[in-house]
């Protein structure tokens, strides 16, 4: 299985935060003999991360995205992961 690994901040391009989610999931997935084919960086921008989701879902067995997931202003990630699906983020009733 090939996957790659989506990681969302703008903390994490300014360097204000490191990137430990990334180096602990690509450490639990190469115990279980996944190859982590690529970890990428995105701004908190609905159509980067939609487009890099997009792209490495027709690329990759499993993409995993981590970040940007707070109750912050800019945790847009779902809304994100929603639009490179074209579906519609709903709110559990």
């Amino acid at each position: 299985m090939n996957t790659a690994i989506v990681t969302v901040g703008d903390e994490l391009l300014v360097g204000d935060t490191e990137n430990t989610n990334a180096t602990w999931i690509c450490a639990r997935l190469a115990d279980r003999g996944v190859a982590v084919r690529r970890v990428t960086v995105v701004p908190d921008e609905v159509g980067e991360i939609a487009r890099v989701v997009n792209e490495y879902h027709a690329e990759y067995d499993a993409v995993i995205v981590t970040g940007g997931l707070g109750p912050t202003h800019d945790d847009v990630t779902m809304e994100a992961v929603a639009d490179a699906f074209g579906r519609e983020l709903r709110r559990p009733t």
